[in-house]
């Protein structure tokens, strides 16, 4: 039997863990231009106290300030990978906005989270999660809600099963390109869930939204930098102590939004400052140190998996 849901079914869903006097986080994952913040957006135009150009945001600051100023509110955290990313290079940040989930966690808001694969989020925050929605083409999402209650485990999303089950997909696929993925053998399977697209008035919207508050992110970090703000300054260190590629940088622009040949100028800009001798290429050219990351290494690829 296939369970196919509404957006009716997953606003009623919300509101009734809000009557209920619980907080509500959901993340929608997928591939870039799959329809992640058109179905969040949607989802959310269902709610009179949502207001975009309030809700929409796109840097970790406002989602703090969102959650600990309202109450029975909307969050739109558009690029949540800016957000909740789990590198121990933000993870100060990330163990704050973490407290400040669980503090105001009496604000009963519903927090929503666009980002490419679920599993790039720290785990202490996607252990927070309760409703996750994979969109595995336009107009259409898998359904995943967290296990609870569960006595003898710490993992609520029972990934190491169902990475073996994922695996198994892979090796089908292999074999037969037409094959499709049974997602109800995962056992955070709940149903589907069909979406259409913005109305243009929605669209033009959002998008507006989004170019002028991402606009504003990317200055506010060029400001930092040029007054020898503290992630530049992160940056330089990891450089020398080794532990940085030009494909980590890259990430790292990628998770901020910024630009990586305007970090580039802002660090060789900081290095001088400094009056460290050596530019930027110099300590991208060193061998890397190895770290061993505890990250669930290779289920981005495998969750980020589509038929």
């Amino acid at each position: 039997m296939r369970i196919i849901w509404s957006i009716k079914d997953l606003v009623e869903i919300a509101k009734e863990r809000q009557k209920n006097k619980f907080d509500v986080i959901i993340v929608v994952s997928g591939a870039r231009g799959d329809g992640k913040s058109t179905l969040i957006y949607k989802f959310f135009s269902r709610f009179p106290v949502f207001k975009p150009w309030k809700h929409q945001v796109y840097s970790r600051k406002n989602v703090m300030k969102l959650l600990e100023e309202t109450k029975f509110g909307c969050l739109f955290d558009d690029e949540a990978i800016r957000t909740g990313y789990k590198r121990k290079f933000f993870e100060e940040d990330q163990q704050l906005l973490i407290q400040m989930l669980n503090m105001y966690r009496d604000n009963f808001n519903i927090y929503a989270m666009a980002i490419p694969s679920f599993y790039s989020l720290d785990k202490d925050l996607r252990d927070l999660v309760k409703i996750h929605i994979h969109v595995i083409e336009r107009g259409l999402g898998v359904v995943h809600i967290s296990n609870e209650g569960i006595l003898y485990s710490d993992d609520c999303w029972d990934v190491k099963y169902n990475r073996k089950v994922e695996e198994g997909w892979a090796r089908a696929k292999q074999k037969n390109p037409n094959y499709h993925p049974k997602y109800n053998r995962l056992t955070t399977f709940r149903g589907y869930i069909k979406f259409g697209d913005l109305t243009p008035k929605q669209r033009e919207l959002y998008e507006e939204i989004k170019v002028t508050k991402r606009k504003a992110v990317y200055v506010e970090e060029m400001k930092a930098g040029e007054e020898g703000g503290g992630f530049y300054d992160k940056l330089i260190d990891r450089l020398k102590n080794g532990d940085i590629t030009k494909e980590t940088l890259q990430e790292i622009c990628l998770v901020n939004g910024l630009k990586y040949s305007s970090v580039c100028t802002m660090l060789n800009i900081r290095l001088t400052d400094l009056g460290i001798k050596d530019t930027l290429s110099h300590f991208l050219a060193k061998p890397v140190k190895k770290v061993v990351h505890n990250n669930d290494k290779g289920l981005n690829d495998r969750f980020g998996y589509r038929p």
